[in-house]
């Protein structure tokens, strides 16, 4: 008998800290810098208090979103030790801005620091932004230096991962399990919603659409940050083929799930050694990666994309709903089984019944006999 949607949820919470109890005993502090009258101190101070505000991190409880195999998707309180999970990045946000955990947020505020500092030219782009969390910090780091001005683009379906086709194989299939997940499309308007509302939509161009349709209209732009976030083969392949080229010397490539994901680890693998790239990959926590591009901007060549086998297509999806508490998910399942067990007693009943009335029938004939 398969295991409960709640028993499966918690399951996998044991699971995910047996595997990466490392990462996240290493969590970075969930602290922010305090106030101090020098302008540097300030700058440190407000951002420190945003990747709060990116995690939701800012008060004594956040709640973590779950989804089975099966697709039943809910939601559980974090608190205490628990807010670990979300400070290592290694949960769903029920209403956090971004999932990528305050490590990689360090990280990458400091490769925004470090091409801004070096004076590296180009714009900074996120293939795979979700709600916006991560690239709100790179607008907004870019926002608190002096420099040249710097467009943050911001690449993403804006409607989840693409449908796919066919029957499901064996074993577990991250494209198919990622285009199911309602929970991760997040319409554009929401994510702009948000820059606005932080102050930092100014200076941000939005690229809604699969990356294959959308990111060769960037191909020979300049970058000085490229971050990525496609967790899948076809998206993180794509990302790098159309983007790589044009990152200055001095720039970064910032990868998300290298460590956790096994496709966006091929992906990457595969397309540094076809290029040449030797740069030594850098971990920035227990998933993250980045390496710093060294080699000279008159070497740099354009690369021909790998072809992808079809277009990708939108998984029809309805209206969205609220996400219900673990709670909730076993109070219905204990409901669930409770309506259960009281049908199979009707049919206990019925078939009591019927062999009650049988029973009379032969009692009124023996005695109809005498």
């Amino acid at each position: 008998m398969p295991d409960s949607p709640s028993i499966a949820a918690t399951r996998l919470i044991e699971i995910m800290e047996e595997r990466y109890g490392a990462g996240l005993a290493a969590a970075a502090p969930i602290r922010a810098a305090g106030p101090r009258p020098h302008s540097e101190a300030l700058r440190t101070a407000y951002l420190d208090v945003l990747k709060l505000c990116l995690c939701d991190l800012g008060g004594t409880t956040t709640t973590s979103v779950a989804r089975t195999l099966d697709g039943v998707v809910m939601s559980r309180e974090l608190r205490g030790e628990h807010l670990r999970w979300r400070a290592a990045g290694m949960d769903w946000p029920l209403q956090g801005l971004t999932m990528v955990g305050l490590a990689r947020l360090n990280d990458l505020q400091a490769c925004v620091e470090s091409a801004v500092a070096d004076a590296v030219p180009g714009d900074l782009v996120e293939a795979g932004s979700w709600r916006g969390g991560a690239s709100l910090l790179m607008r907004a780091t870019v926002d608190t230096l002096s420099g040249p001005p710097r467009e943050v683009w911001v690449a993403d379906s804006f409607q989840g991962f693409p449908a796919v086709e066919g029957e499901p194989g064996e074993g577990y299939d991250l494209a198919r399990d990622l285009a199911g997940a309602d929970f991760l499309a997040v319409p554009l308007e929401e994510v702009r919603q948000t820059f606005s509302r932080f102050g930092v939509l100014d200076g941000v161009t939005f690229v809604p659409g699969f990356f294959q349709d959308t990111l060769p209209a960037l191909a020979g732009r300049s970058w000085s940050v490229i971050r990525l976030d496609g967790d899948t083969y076809d998206s993180v392949r794509t990302a790098l083929e159309w983007l790589y080229p044009g990152l200055s010397p001095g720039g970064y490539v910032v990868v998300d799930d290298y460590g956790s994901l096994e496709e966006c680890r091929a992906a990457v693998d595969e397309f540094r050694a076809k290029h040449g790239i030797v740069e030594p990959i850098e971990p920035i926590d227990w998933t993250g990666v980045r390496w710093r591009r060294e080699q000279p901007a008159e070497t740099a060549t354009a690369h021909a994309p790998v072809a992808i086998a079809k277009a990708p297509q939108a998984v029809q999806r309805g209206p969205r709903t609220r996400v219900p508490a673990i709670e909730e998910v076993a109070l219905r399942e204990e409901l669930d089984e409770r309506r259960a067990e009281l049908e199979r007693s009707r049919e206990r009943l019925a078939s009591v019944e019927s062999e009650l009335r049988i029973a009379r029938a032969e009692i009124a004939r023996l005695e109809g006999r005498r």
